[in-house]
């Protein structure tokens, strides 16, 4: 199976509806780093808009398919080799902003994804702020309790590969170390450290061998501040309207992630 084939069925493949021969497909995503990624970033996209479906329930703004559409017939005129696959939208019923955004994700994912990652700080940011609610809402943090800076050093080395200095809970701040994960984005992996912050779900993501510049974002809903030491890119993730919150616990996470 060719990586345009892939690209055709992997929305059913992820949809779980796919006709033909899904082992195939499968086999072709354990040896492509492209294709896993797109797969990795529709399942994500997916994952959340089913999590947080209740939430989804206000109509879209008149005329927002009429300005996707318009842009996706942009796209296609200024790139018209690369996105000359991409299906025509035919939405109907309620469609909310938030799911026709991801739905734009989905279609325009596999193509442009893996190649916008390396250029775009914001694409980076939105894909970790995905797995950030993926990971606390979805998975969630562990068994509730905080653990201890030399488990998830050692888990991260054990289990991913993934040698972090990771910043312990820090009680004054209440700041409180949950769990550690490893979490793909288009490129490759990241070290995912989950904490609380006055109970609050918080993200520090590593991402070893990319550096970004400095940056301040607002993304689906979440505050990231992004740094970067060396190689490594830090990103930190909460909840739109913590960034006073955030600024405060930054520094302790800039002094001791390395």
């Amino acid at each position: 199976m060719t990586c345009r084939e892939v690209e055709e069925q992997l929305p059913s493949f992820v949809d779980g509806t796919m006709t033909g021969d899904t082992q195939v497909l499968a086999a072709h995503l354990e040896t492509c780093e492209d294709c896993r990624a797109s797969w990795h970033a529709q399942t994500v996209a997916r994952t959340v808009l089913q999590a947080r479906a209740a939430q989804l329930s206000p109509i879209a703004p008149p005329g927002l398919r009429t300005r996707v559409v318009a842009n996706i017939s942009d796209l296609k005129a200024s790139r018209p080799q690369d996105l000359k696959t991409v299906p025509a939208l035919a939405w109907t019923g309620r469609l909310t902003a938030f799911a026709a955004a991801a739905m734009v994700v989905l279609t325009l994912g596999a193509i442009l994804l893996p190649v916008v990652t390396i250029r775009s700080t914001a694409v980076l940011a939105a894909q970790l702020a995905l797995d950030h609610l993926k990971c606390f809402t979805i998975e969630g943090d562990a068994d509730g309790a905080p653990i201890t800076d030399a488990a998830a050093e050692t888990k991260l080395k054990d289990e991913f590969g993934l040698t972090v200095n990771v910043p312990p809970s820090l009680p004054s701040e209440k700041l409180e170390l949950m769990a550690v994960r490893r979490c793909l984005y288009g490129d490759g992996r990241a070290a995912h450290l989950m904490y609380r912050l006055n109970g609050e779900p918080v993200s520090l993501f590593i991402v070893p061998g990319l550096a970004r510049p400095a940056a301040e974002l607002s993304l689906f809903g979440h505050d990231q501040l992004v740094w970067a030491d060396g190689d490594r890119t830090y990103m930190l993730v909460a909840r739109g309207g913590t960034r006073q919150d955030l600024a405060r616990v930054a520094s302790y996470l800039r002094n001791e992630a390395k």
